[in-house]
């Protein structure tokens, strides 16, 4: 039912198996008809993703300017010989692009990144044998979002304990936010963060190599989006991945007619999103993504606010008292259009609208919220791309594999409460089933209660209340003692309770998915850099169900 071997230590898993992914995302992998008046075209035809591929190209662009601003971003980053190709490809009309993003967290963030960028690479090559175009693999450097906390902390383990480790460079003020995160520059509190990474890494043949990449790439001065850009450039070298900041004056510049439209026409881009998530609604599933009065934010010298339509004419930053008209930002975004920040709903189209867009690898929340996109991309005339889902991963330590086999348990067994758990193993290993010994006994006295109630009755009406309050003591009392023998079994099997905790850690820390949790350092740390082209060479690019990698 769960888990199928495919190639030599990989297993494959149901992701209703693994109980952690919403109705959406499952639906998307495994009936895509049932979504397809959402999407535009099936992830897993190669007929619609080369329709795809002809969008993308016949979609007008900037490529010129678009692979100008990309040399000098990238040479920022580390520009190897592979990636300039790839930007210089970008200039024909014929290439496509493979995208994905994500957040510059702390460290590259958790695992998940790492499996979005595998899979643009996988993709991109796919591609580019299906279409013969020329297809280059894109990662968006999300730097743009406001929510600090959300990328300063990264997550370890450290004898098979979970530990948390947070940059304390900044404070959020009182009035709001910091502003992108991706702007904001490390200070001295990176150097005693990276000491605390470095005694909690385990001494490894590859410790040194690791903390010399982290050291290098986070240090003063360095800001969080720079720093994630190398460090995943380190990570990826000879790939040929092309990085994008989209917080660049020159390519807010080329997506101007995107956040003129928005701020002329906002009404019918929220009702375009509105109209998606009701239809999703009555179908049954979760909106990923609630529309706003506009898409935009607006950047302002103290935060990122965003931008609120009150009437006509008017916009008001978000809960503060400062108003602008429109005309008043339609002047300024001519003047500054970095000033401007799409939202999560105008952010993909500002992607494709300087990106030939082809495809792109989103995760499981994204794939989700693009379901509601589909109307927007026709108002703003852009072809959607093909939504392709990254790879979900569990990596399974040979530790943690000795414990799954020991017990005879797979990866989502490990999704319960360990003491939920242990209990199902206890009762298993005990030679008779206490369950079913104490559901009998249980019988017996609800029978000799029944047998007994005529004869009180008969006797004196007033005692069959007294005999029911017997029936409940003695039933209490049963579970009462049921439980004391299961807690007198597990004291005798303490050991087998912390391997099944240490193995939870391991595959479901903090009760979450592994790939969300876990940062990719631990595991390189451990097992060489090299693990990155491992996993790339070992996961399979059908991504429609979860993928469990023995290490």
């Amino acid at each position: 039912m769960i888990e199928a071997p495919t190639r030599e230590h990989v297993r494959r898993i149901a992701f209703p198996a693994m109980r952690s992914f919403p109705a959406l995302f499952v639906d998307y992998c495994t009936r895509y008809e049932a979504l397809a008046a959402f999407y535009n075209g099936d992830f897993r035809d190669p007929a619609a993703r080369r329709a795809a591929a002809d969008r993308a190209e016949a979609y007008d662009r900037d490529r010129n300017r678009l692979a100008d601003v990309l040399l000098d971003q990238n040479a920022r980053w580390g520009l190897d010989e592979p990636t300039r190709a790839h930007i210089e490809a970008l200039r024909g009309s014929e290439t496509i692009a493979v995208v994905t993003g994500q957040q510059a967290g702390l460290f590259t963030g958790p695992l998940y990144t790492l499996y979005k960028t595998l899979t643009v690479l996988q993709l991109a090559r796919r591609l580019a044998e299906e279409t013969g175009r020329p297809t280059v693999p894109v990662f968006w450097l999300a730097g743009e979002d406001h929510d600090f906390d959300e990328v300063a902390t990264v997550h370890l383990e450290r004898r098979n304990e979970l530990v948390s480790l947070t940059y304390a460079g900044y404070t959020l003020p009182e009035h709001g936010n910091l502003g992108p995160v991706g702007r904001l520059p490390l200070g001295p509190a990176i150097e005693p963060l990276l000491d605390e990474v470095e005694d909690i890494l385990p001494p490894t043949d590859f410790h040194a190599e690791v903390m010399a990449m982290l050291r290098r790439t986070y240090h003063p001065g360095a800001t969080l989006l720079d720093a994630f850009a190398r460090l995943m450039r380190s990570f990826f070298a000879g790939s040929g991945l092309v990085f994008i900041n989209p917080d660049d004056a020159r390519l807010k510049r080329l997506a101007m007619p995107l956040f003129r439209r928005e701020l002329e026409d906002h009404a019918t881009s929220a009702a375009r999103v509105a109209e998606a998530s009701d239809r999703l609604a009555d179908a049954g599933y979760h909106v990923q993504v609630h529309h706003q009065p506009t898409n935009l934010f607006l950047l302002e010298p103290d935060g990122r606010y965003a931008l609120d339509a009150e009437g006509e004419d008017r916009f008001r930053l978000r809960r503060t008292d400062r108003l602008f008209t429109r005309a008043a930002l339609r002047e300024r975004l001519e003047a500054h259009p970095e000033d401007f920040s799409p939202n999560v709903i105008l952010r993909p189209l500002m992607q494709d609208h300087l990106l030939p867009t082809a495809a792109y690898v989103a995760g499981p929340g994204e794939v989700s919220y693009f379901a509601q996109y589909r109307g927007v991309y026709d108002w703003a005339g852009i072809p959607m791309p093909i939504i392709y889902p990254r790879a979900s991963v569990t990596l399974v330590e040979s530790k943690v594999q000795k414990v799954l086999d020991r017990y005879g348990r797979s990866v989502p067994d490990f999704r319960e409460d360990v003491d939920k758990l242990f209990r199902t193993l206890v009762l298993e290993g005990l030679d008779v089933d206490l369950d079913a010994v104490f559901n009998e006994k249980s019988r017996y006295l609800h029978q000799a209660i029944n047998e007994l109630k005529p004869v009180i009755e008969g006797v004196d009406r007033t005692l069959v209340r007294a005999a029911e309050a017997t029936r409940a003591a003695l039933l209490k009392e049963l579970a009462h003692l049921e439980e004391r023998v299961v807690k007198a079994a597990r004291r005798q099997q303490d050991s087998v309770r912390s391997q099944l905790a240490k193995a939870r850690v391991n595959l479901f820390p903090d009760g979450s998915l592994q790939e969300r949790v876990l940062s990719p350092i631990y595991y390189l740390n451990k097992y060489s850099p090299s693990l990155i082209d491992d996993l790339r060479d070992t996961l399979s690019l059908d991504t429609t169900m979860h993928q469990v990698v023995e290490l």
